[in-house]
C-alpha cells in the first residue's frame, strides 16, 4: 500500500514543505532571541514558542494552507510492537552510561536516588510528553509524509527531517549556553546533531512502519522523561558528563544511537515505500 495524493485535500508541493522548513527556523530564532534575553530562558514565552513552532506550522499548513490531516498519522497504527520500541529505547540506553560509569567509579548515585527519581519522573513525564507531541506532530506528523509524497527516498527524507530538527535546536542550545552543556558549542552542536541525525532515523522508520507519529511521541517523551531525573545533582553526580552522560550525544550513548540507528534500517527501514497512514 503506498499514500497517494488522493488522501489529503490538496497535494503535496516543494512549497509547502519549504514554507515549513523556513517557517520553523525563523520561529526558532526568534525563540532563541527572547530566551537568550530572558532572566529564566527555561520559564519564558521564547521557551513556549520555541517547543510549539513544529506544531503551529504543521497546524497552519494543513489547515489554512488547506493540506488536509489524511496522512499526519494521528491514528495507532500497525505493526504495534513499535510501540513498546518506543517506551524502552532510551531508558536502556541512557543506563548503560549509569551502570558503567558507576563500575568505573565516574557516577556516583546519591543516596535516595531511586525514590527521587521516580519522583521526577512522574511529575515530569506529561510535560515530557506534551512537549514531544508539539514536535513530532511536526517532524513526523508533517514533514514525513509530506516528503514521502514528494517522492524522497526513505533514508533521504529520515537525514532531511534529522538536519531541519538538529538545526531548529541550535538557538535552543546557544541561548541556554553553559546551562545546556560545559561543552563548547563547536563540540556541543556537532555532536548533538549527530545523535539526532540517528533518532530520525529510527523514529522516521517506525512512522513508516507504523503509519503512526506517536511511536515518535512516545519514544521521543520517554527519552526526556529519563533523561531529565539523571542529570539531577540529586539523583547522581557524573565526574565526566561527556563519557557518561544520560544524553543522546555523550560519548557511551552516541554509539550505541548510531548502532541502532543503522540496525534498524538494515532491518525494517529498506523495505518502507512511503508513509502510509494507518
Amino acid at each position: 500500500m503506498t499514500m497517494t495524493a488522493t488522501r489529503t485535500r490538496k497535494p503535496a508541493t516543494r512549497q509547502g514543505v519549504l514554507i515549513y522548513a523556513l517557517g520553523v527556523l525563523v520561529l526558532s530564532t526568534v525563540a532563541g532571541l527572547v530566551m537568550a534575553s530572558s532572566p529564566d530562558p527555561e520559564t519564558s514565552a521564547g521557551a513556549l514558542l520555541f517547543v510549539m513552532s513544529p506544531l503551529l506550522l504543521a497546524v497552519g499548513l494543513r489547515t489554512l494552507g488547506r493540506e488536509g490531516w489524511a496522512d499526519a498519522g494521528l491514528r495507532l497504527g500497525r505493526e504495534r510492537g513499535w510501540y513498546a520500541v518506543a517506551l524502552l529505547l532510551f531508558p536502556v540506553l541512557f543506563l548503560v552510561p549509569v551502570v558503567l560509569g558507576a563500575l568505573t567509579g565516574d557516577v556516583h548515585v546519591v543516596p535516595g536516588a531511586a525514590e527521587r527519581f521516580a519522583v521526577l519522573f512522574t511529575t515530569g513525564l506529561v510535560a515530557r510528553l506534551t512537549f514531544a507531541a508539539f514536535e513530532e506532530f511536526g517532524w513526523r506528523g508533517y514533514l514525513e509524509p509530506r516528503l514521502a509524497a514528494l517522492g524522497v527516498p526513505a533514508l533521504r527524507r529520515h537525514l532531511a527531517v534529522g538536519v531541519l530538527w538538529a538545526v531548529w535546536h541550535v538557538p535552543y542550545i546557544v541561548a541556554f549556553g553553559d546551562a545546556y552543556t560545559t561543552l563548547p558549542l563547536a563540540v556541543q552542536i556537532p555532536m548533538f546533531s549527530v545523535a539526532v541525525l540517528a533518532m530520525a532515523v529510527i523514529w522516521g522508520i517506525a512512522r513508516d512502519r507504523t503509519g503512526s507519529v506517536w511511536p515518535a511521541v512516545l519514544g521521543h517523551g520517554m527519552a526526556n522523561a529519563v533523561a531529565w531525573p539523571l542529570l539531577a545533582a540529586d539523583v547522581v553526580v557524573i565526574d565526566t558528563p561527556l563519557l557518561f552522560g544520560a544524553r543522546p550525544e555523550s560519548l557511551v550513548v552516541l554509539p550505541l544511537l548510531i548502532l541502532t540507528a543503522v540496525v534498524v534500517y538494515r532491518r525494517w527501514g529498506r523495505d518502507t515505500v512511503g508513509t502510509v497512514p494507518a
